[in-house]
């Protein structure tokens, strides 16, 4: 089936409709969570939805990307772009709304992603590769969203949240820095995509990087504070125990205390009973 450009044109613009009617639906139905949670939510169906969508008609049905860029576009890999081109304008919308909600190097992210999205409706082809970019580029971003909504509902202490938080960081390693760098390379060394569609993949490359820097930096404060703060803890631990304490739930105990006239000490008591 040959799809027209007004029939392309209806589709995003119906799209675009569709997520910023979930956004409104959700405000309504939570009242109490603020604008940011509600997008994000959105964020969270629309990365779920297309990470299923680009691997099934991306991968499985289609000829593998990494040897045949440039193709034709399939009906099922224009209904791909179409859906994620209405999310990424309405996105890119909200974050102009509620302005410094967003950082400067995402908004030139959603304006990367809208533009060869567009491009890839407009000429009709590499539909395979932009596929493939979707899916690695949204693999991560269920992590991120469900990172902010435990730290928004008190699980940040939590160890589900620190395993979220490195599977997030994998993935996007993984995704954008190992995969994403040679798939580059076959995108530009590859004689049949157009010109438009490789300069827009060093763009698109380069933004990842500068979102790689920012995790790792994150990463080595991170983990190198919970290491100080685990160091500091067992070396306190240590002394108490040179110094003949008994270490009860983490503190260190002089014996005197802990045990007098054959009876067990309120901290003793709550212990057992735990």
């Amino acid at each position: 089936m040959e799809l027209t450009t007004t029939m392309i044109t209806a589709a995003v613009t119906s799209m675009l409709f569709f997520w910023f009617t979930l956004y409104n639906v959700m405000s309504i139905a939570w009242p109490q969570k603020s604008p940011e949670w509600n997008c994000r939510m959105v964020t969270f169906v629309h990365a779920t939805a297309i990470v299923i969508m680009s691997y099934v008609f991306g991968f499985h049905y289609n000829p593998w990307p990494f040897t045949h860029p440039g193709g034709k576009s399939t009906l099922y890999e224009t209904l791909t772009i179409v859906i994620c081109l209405g999310y990424f304008l309405f996105d890119f919308g909200w974050c102009v709304w509620y302005f410094n909600s967003e950082s400067a190097t995402m908004l030139a992210h959603h304006v990367l992603s809208i533009g060869m999205l567009l491009m890839a409706l407009g000429f009709g082809v590499s539909g395979t590769e932009v596929g493939a970019t979707i899916f690695g580029s949204e693999m991560s971003n269920p992590m991120l969203q469900l990172r902010y909504f435990m730290k928004e509902s008190g699980w940040k202490d939590s160890y589900l949240y620190e395993v979220n938080d490195l599977v997030f960081m994998l993935t996007f390693f993984v995704c954008r820095a190992c995969i994403g760098s040679y798939f580059l390379y076959c995108e530009l060394t590859h004689p049949r995509p157009r010109l438009e569609f490789k300069i827009g993949a060093i763009g698109l490359y380069l933004v990842s990087w500068v979102f790689l820097v920012n995790i790792f930096q994150f990463a080595v404060h991170k983990y190198r504070k919970m290491f100080l703060a685990w160091r500091k803890k067992r070396q306190l631990k240590m002394a108490a125990l040179m110094n003949g304490n008994k270490i009860i739930g983490g503190l260190a105990v002089d014996n005197q205390t802990c045990c007098t006239n054959g009876h067990s000490t309120p901290t003793e008591e709550m212990l057992r009973q735990d």
